[in-house]
């Protein structure tokens, strides 16, 4: 999250009233708040979970000083995690995904994020060094010359005749490419709304 929201990536963007966030130096920055205090309680609760194991190792069942030291370590955590927990809810809640700038970050290597999927297609005719060779030689000449790899594709006489410029075309697409994301996703929301139906 907060890699996605730095001003040069700029994919997404925390929920908020104005002002949260701003910076004292760059006015026009809006700083994640939420991802940073989740990451800050991430970092901090398996340091206080390593301290709880050692109060573990006990001689007797009220051992002097262990039961003692986990007094404070196990209300940090819950305190660390119930917050995180509590604010996570109202990142996801309210998080704003930019796709416009998505698409345009995609669009900045060509179709240079999806040459592997590529390769792999063209492996079963040409064999794997071979499409790897030729994926790699059709990219190289994509970014020197400006030209669409999909293009340089269809024009280099490996592919040719054996794949049309249609599906060169769909392969080159990224958006075309999500793999098992859909289902995944619709997974994911089914049984959320299997919980929420089970909660009421």
């Amino acid at each position: 999250m907060q890699s996605l929201a730095r001003t040069e990536v700029a994919e997404v963007a925390e929920p908020g009233p104005v002002g949260r966030g701003s910076s004292s130096a760059m006015p026009h920055k809006r700083n994640p708040v939420l991802s940073t205090l989740i990451r800050s309680a991430s970092l901090q609760v398996p340091v206080m979970a390593a301290g709880l194991t050692q109060c573990l190792v006990s001689e007797d069942e009220r051992s002097g000083g262990v039961w003692h030291a986990e007094w404070q370590l196990l209300r940090e955590c819950l305190r660390l995690t119930g917050g995180a927990a509590h604010t996570a809810v109202e990142l996801a809640g309210g998080l704003e995904v930019r796709d416009g700038r998505m698409r345009a970050n995609l669009a900045l290597t060509g179709s240079g994020v999806v040459t592997g999927r590529i390769a792999a297609e063209l492996a079963p005719l040409l064999g794997k060094a071979a499409a790897r060779a030729v994926v790699s030689r059709c990219a190289a000449t994509a970014a020197e010359t400006g030209k669409p790899l999909a293009d340089v594709l269809a024009g280099s006489p490996e592919p040719a005749g054996r794949v049309g410029a249609h599906e060169l075309a769909e392969l080159c697409d990224p958006l075309a490419y999500t793999g098992g994301a859909a289902a995944l996703t619709e997974r994911a929301l089914l049984e959320d709304d299997s919980r929420r139906g089970a909660a009421t």
